[in-house]
Order: structure tokens, then sequence, then C-alpha cells
């Protein structure tokens, strides 16, 4: 039995990350990822059983990971209760930090995994802020539909906002501060908007 050697799974891995990105996860093929990573075909099944696992692999611990996180910020009292300034960039620098480093990884599950158990990521990121900005906003207080509704809305504007400048290069302190400026603009005196 040949020994699986770790460039060659590295290889697969990224050649999978930039055909999941470029094209989805149903549109893409095994035989452009192999291709991609300088492999035969047999090769490929060698390191992954398929497509899925494969998938998985690359989105999986980022899957896992976002929600805690995001669900961690909106969980510590602290952050909630800083003034709105000291908010944005707390919220800007754990942004760079952790969502920077992961953006292919999250492109993929909020743009390319329709039709996989990862295609409700989008929605589940959208209520998290939501709740981030209810808690933020109205505290413990309990609040109506429409104003329910509106945070909605608040959280997809800034989520799409967010990922509009993951998608573009940007060094450390110009992404801080349109993430800082962007959240200061979504965040702030949220119960006079509506």
């Amino acid at each position: 039995m040949q020994v699986k050697k770790k460039p060659i799974e590295e290889s697969i891995i990224e050649s999978g990350r930039k055909e999941f990105r470029d094209r989805g996860y149903h549109n893409s093929s095994i035989a452009r990822i192999a291709r991609g990573a300088g492999v035969p075909i047999g090769n490929f099944y060698r390191y992954f059983e398929g497509k899925k696992q494969l998938l998985d692999r690359v989105v999986g611990p980022v899957y896992a990971f976002i929600p805690k996180f995001i669900a961690d910020l909106a969980g510590t009292t602290t952050v909630l209760d800083m003034p709105l300034e000291q908010f944005s960039s707390f919220i800007a620098k754990e942004l760079y930090r952790v969502f920077w480093r992961n953006r292919d990884e999250l492109f993929i599950l909020l743009y390319r995994c329709a039709g996989t158990e990862y295609e409700n990521f989008r929605e589940s990121i959208n209520g998290l802020i939501r709740d981030i900005i209810i808690k933020r906003n109205f505290g413990d207080i309990r609040i109506n539909e429409s104003e329910r509704i509106m945070a909605k809305v608040v959280a997809n504007g800034y989520l799409a906002g967010i990922l509009e400048l993951l998608n573009m290069e940007w060094d450390e302190a110009t992404f801080t501060g349109l993430v800082q400026k962007i959240t200061l603009f979504f965040f702030s005196d949220f119960k006079t908007r509506g």
C-alpha cells in the first residue's frame, strides 16, 4: 500500500477550493480538480472518496467555526455593551482576523453550496448578526415583528457589505477601517431607523 503524501493532498485541497469557488459545488468536476492538482484522477480517489468529502475538507472547519465565533461575540456582554466606536473597532479587527483568513471558504459557503448540507449557511450567519443587532439596540426587551424584520434587513445589508469587501484586495488597515465604517453605519441608532 502506498503512503499518502501531504503535499499531494494539499494540492488536491487547494485545487478543490479553487474549483468550488469558481464553479460551485454542483458544477465542479473531479477531473478538473485532479488536473489542477497535477495528479491523475485515480490519485484523487486515493485521498478522497469523492467531491463531497473534498468539499467537507475545504469548508467544514469554517462552517463549524464561524457561527460559533459570531455567537460568542453575541453572547459576550462586554462586547455588546461597548460604545459604538469601540464596538466597531473591535468587530473590524476580529473580522479581519477570522474572515480574511477564511475568505475563500466563506465565499464557497455563502454562494457556491446550493443543494448541499451547507446551503443554509448564509441564513444562519444573517440570523446571528440580526441577534447581535437586536441585543445591542434593544437588550432583553421583547421586540415586535416589524422591528425583527428591520433587524433582519439590516443584518442582510451588513453581511453583504462585509462580503463585498472580502472579494477585494486590501491591506489590514484599509480593510479594518472600511469594516469599522460599515459597522458604524449598520449598527448606529437602529431604533430610530424604523
